[in-house]
């Protein structure tokens, strides 16, 4: 039996079997996403562009909401769950109405629906969550920081669609190199970083030379990371304006990218790699040889941090304000003959006076959550590298229904099952993969639906 306290489903642990690990994950799992964040009537709110469809919206949008959650590798892998009742309760149906239709009927719903209405359904997580508090403490320096980066998750040398990027690459075949066309698809993603909550918040398609706005580019090209990059940053900003710090690689310290972010009223930290480009290059400059301005010795990461922090550069050409420029070498001290790592990181607007040296540099190696929680994570478990549909839209939806799953087991995870993370130590990853372990042979034995929460 569960009682629930303080908006907790737990078990009692005065009841046998009480510590059984996976003791219905899968239907607390689905009764906190109905609940607190209002899953059903979320899903309910997609719709695409099918006329009379045999398979209503709802059902596609929510049995594809589960195949992210439980990690089903394809639609032919999903297929069969589709007429196996314990799946069908899942998804919300009786079973009286037959099964849920096939992979073909899915990858219709895909590629009809609309993308808006699932961007929406993923949105409306997070901003309930930043209603509820859960964002409420900031992270570092109390400030709500969240990463930008590209992500090439697709390619092929044979299959393509009408929206697919092209290039050519050298390959070996034969026993010769010669050039081919590789198509592929790459997107821009935001993700909200923390100690605790990585938060898929957005994401935006690189478009090809011919769907540019104003046109091809110089020589046909196709566009470039940083444009989709701006487009993102600002509708990121116009969603959630309770975001503050903008985190990003070597690719945007630069005057466009800075002046949109100084635009939105956001603040930038953003790792700079090019010693001849300003405003690193000024500030090398007037730190010459000199030692460092602060050594720091953090016992628990076992390494020393020797800083340099250079305020109040002017030396962009292209951007109109202040700049700080933060380096920090960091050495092993449990390794010391390790050689030492340096990092370089530009700031902009109220962060170059709110944060430390030290913060700064802990915002700059947090940008690494979106390749490990993130890219790495979603390619290598969550299957967003295998091509469920041939078409950019029906990609783009999908993406939005994973996120919708990836975000909502993130809650699930660390605000109600708060025990079970400690227990199997820090790696999010692992420990997230072992929750869906046991909601994956907790559905074999769904003799009802979850849904009911009464």
């Amino acid at each position: 039996m569960a009682y629930r306290a303080e908006g907790r489903i737990q078990t009692n642990p005065g009841e046998p079997g009480a510590d059984t690990i996976g003791q219905g994950r899968l239907r607390a799992f689905v009764g906190y996403a109905c609940k607190v964040f209002g899953l059903r009537k979320g899903l309910e709110t997609v719709q695409d562009r099918r006329q009379d469809p045999t398979i209503s919206t709802y059902v596609v949008a929510a049995a594809l909401f589960f195949c992210g959650l439980l990690r089903i590798r394809s639609l032919n892998a999903l297929e069969p769950k589709l007429r196996e009742k314990p799946f069908i309760r899942l998804v919300g149906r009786s079973g009286k109405e037959g099964g849920l239709g096939s992979a073909d009927t899915l990858s219709r719903g895909l590629r009809q629906m609309k993308v808006a209405t699932v961007r929406s359904l993923s949105e409306c997580i997070v901003a309930k969550a930043e209603r509820n508090k859960v964002f409420r403490e900031g992270w570092i320096g109390a400030m709500h920081a969240f990463a930008i980066d590209g992500w090439e998750p697709i390619s092929s040398y044979h299959r393509h669609c009408d929206q697919c990027l092209v290039r050519h690459v050298r390959v070996e075949r034969g026993g010769e190199v010669v050039e081919v066309e590789q198509y592929y698809h790459r997107y821009v993603v935001s993700m909200l970083i923390d100690e605790r909550f990585d938060m898929a918040l957005d994401i935006e398609p690189l478009l090809p030379a011919d769907m540019r706005p104003g046109g091809a580019g110089k020589d046909g090209e196709h566009e470039g990371e940083q444009t989709a990059a701006i487009r993102l940053l600002r509708r990121v900003k116009r969603t959630f304006g309770w975001l503050e710090v903008v985190v990003a690689d070597g690719l945007y310290p630069n005057g466009p990218f800075l002046t949109v972010v100084k635009q939105l009223r956001m603040s930038a930290v953003v790792i700079a790699k090019k010693d001849g480009d300003e405003p690193l290059k000024e500030a090398l400059a007037l730190w010459g040889k000199g030692p460092a301005q602060q050594v720091i010795v953090d016992e628990k990461a076992q390494e020393q941090i020797e800083l340099w922090d250079c305020r109040d550069l002017r030396t962009l050409s292209t951007y109109d304000g202040p700049i700080r420029v933060v380096r920090a070498r960091i050495t092993s001290t449990e390794q010391p003959q390790r050689p030492h790592r340096t990092w370089c990181m530009v700031v902009t607007g109220a962060a170059t006076g709110r944060l430390t040296a030290q913060s700064v540099l802990g915002m700059a190696r947090g940008r690494w959550h979106i390749e490990n929680t993130g890219f790495h994570q979603w390619t290598t478990l969550w299957r967003f590298a295998h091509v469920f549909v041939h078409d950019a839209n029906g990609m783009l939806a999908l993406y939005w229904l994973f996120f919708a799953a990836f975000n909502l087991l993130t809650l699930f995870l660390y605000r109600q099952v708060q025990c079970y993370g400690r227990d199997r130590g820090k790696n999010v990853t692992r420990t997230i993969s072992r929750l869906v372990e046991e909601m994956r042979d907790e559905l074999a034995r769904l003799d009802h639906s979850p849904w009911d929460t009464s």
